[in-house]
């Protein structure tokens, strides 16, 4: 398996690299609800960012409910919990009848939320070990089946390939202690998972995707939660970008 650099983190835009560590650091409760962020200056100096990043980056924290920012003052941060933003989109779409492409958007939010939630989590976990090992027996049956792929291309292989990417996410989100956040994952899993699997994907990709995930493996293995997190964020976005650009392709038509 590759061994994980923390060069990987910087093929992540950013403002979603600030976003991040400021995400980390208000539900860490360095900083508290009601309390503000420091300046924006004091922001770009310690992140070394632009002002336009850090603009990005609270629009970022901004929609997940984190903070509010005011015209001519500093951001202060509203809450130290996801809960508010995952159940408010979750809810959202359990009070559609439908799955159309604007839905199937805000499922993908969540599905990113829970996935970074619960990997930085699982990297701080003293119980980590058996799970990390689940993840490693899922890994080694996509390189199997990813070898098969290569070999005959068949429509099988490539369904086994998909079930299986779809389990090491899984497997990453029900990591995660909190009950609420589990609940609504499983119950939001069925219509990830064709959402998931509707999505092109060449040979080229499922490698880097192999890679991708294996690196993700060492990071939470050794504890690396900067890493993990700043993984998990790559290839989910990446998913995001694939699927705007395939359902914008289809509305274009």
């Amino acid at each position: 398996m590759p061994h994980a650099s923390n060069d990987v983190s910087s093929t992540m835009p950013k403002a979603m690299q600030i976003a991040s560590r400021i995400e980390t650091a208000i539900l860490n409760n360095e900083y508290k609800q009601g309390e503000f962020l420091p300046s924006q200056k004091e922001l770009g100096d310690k992140y070394d960012a632009s002002s336009r990043s850090l603009r990005e980056a609270f629009k970022v924290l901004e929609a997940k409910g984190l903070i509010e920012v005011s015209q001519g003052k500093k951001a202060y941060v509203k809450t130290n919990r996801l809960d508010q933003y995952v159940e408010s989109l979750s809810t959202s779409m359990f009070s559609q009848g439908s799955h159309d492409s604007r839905l199937n958007s805000d499922l993908l939010e969540v599905h990113i939320t829970l996935e970074v939630s619960a990997a930085r989590e699982l990297s701080r976990s003293r119980e980590r070990g058996t799970i990390v090992k689940a993840m490693e027996n899922t890994l080694a049956q996509m390189s199997k089946d990813l070898a098969r792929i290569e070999t005959s291309g068949d429509k099988e292989a490539i369904e086994d390939f998909q079930n299986c990417d779809f389990n090491f996410h899984l497997t990453v989100v029900n990591s995660n202690n909190n009950i609420v956040f589990r609940s609504i994952y499983n119950s939001l899993s069925p219509q990830l998972k064709k959402v998931m699997a509707s999505l092109p994907e060449t040979l080229e990709e499922r490698r880097k995707k192999v890679r991708e995930y294996g690196y993700l493996v060492d990071a939470l293995r050794d504890g690396l939660t900067d890493l993990a997190v700043a993984m998990t964020l790559v290839y989910t976005t990446n998913l995001r970008q694939k699927f705007n650009a395939t359902y914008q392709e289809e509305e274009s038509r």
